[in-house]
C-alpha cells in the first residue's frame, strides 16, 4: 500500500496543531498535537490570526506586552554605561598611580590598589555586558510565531489575558 502523509497541522494557540493520514487515497483519522506556549509572561497585546485560519511556519501568531521587559532593558543599558564611565576613571586612577609609582613618590602599595580597583570596575562591567546580552536574547519571547505550518483549531489566549511562562521539568 502507498502511504502518503498531510502535513497540515491544526494549531490551539496555547495551541494545539493536528493533521491526516491518507492510506491510498483514503482519509485515516490521525492527529499529531502542536502545544505554543510563552517563555515569557505577560498580556497578550494583539492576535494575529483567528481560528480556522491556515498559518505557514514562522507566522506571526501573537504578540506579548513587553513594556516591564523593556524597562529592564534600558536598566541594563544604563549600567554597562556607568561601568563603562567608572572603568574609564579608574584608568585614570590607575595611570596615574603607575606614575607616581614609576617617579618614586609612592609605595608599589598604591600602584597594587589602583590596579585591584581598575580589575574589579573592569569585571563590573563584563557582568553588566553579560547582563544586558541576556536581556537582549529574550526579545524574540514576546512574539509568538508558528512553529510548522497548519491550521488554528482554537485560541486559548485572546487578547488581554495574561499568558504566564512556561514551566519545563
Amino acid at each position: 500500500m502507498n502511504e502518503m502523509k498531510n502535513t497540515m497541522k491544526r494549531c490551539t494557540i496555547g495551541c494545539l496543531m493536528s493533521g491526516s493520514l491518507f492510506l491510498a487515497g483514503m482519509p485515516t483519522a490521525w492527529a499529531e498535537t502542536v502545544q505554543i506556549g510563552s517563555l515569557v509572561a505577560g498580556q497578550v497585546e494583539k492576535v494575529m490570526v483567528m481560528p480556522g485560519q491556515n498559518v505557514k511556519t514562522g507566522q506571526l501568531l501573537m504578540t506579548i506586552d513587553d513594556d516591564r521587559y523593556q524597562a529592564k532593558l534600558k536598566t541594563a543599558r544604563a549600567e554597562v554605561k556607568l561601568w563603562e564611565l567608572k572603568l574609564a576613571d579608574a584608568q585614570i586612577e590607575l595611570d596615574q598611580a603607575l606614575d607616581l609609582f614609576d617617579r618614586t613618590v609612592t609605595a608599589k602599595r598604591e600602584l597594587d590598589a589602583a590596579q585591584l580597583a581598575y580589575d574589579v570596575v573592569k569585571q563590573q562591567l563584563v557582568k553588566a555586558q553579560g547582563n544586558l546580552e541576556s536581556y537582549q536574547a529574550w526579545s524574540k519571547y514576546f512574539v509568538i510565531k508558528a512553529p510548522v505550518s497548519g491550521k488554528i483549531a482554537k485560541i486559548n489566549a485572546p487578547k488581554g489575558t495574561t499568558v504566564y511562562k512556561e514551566i519545563r521539568r
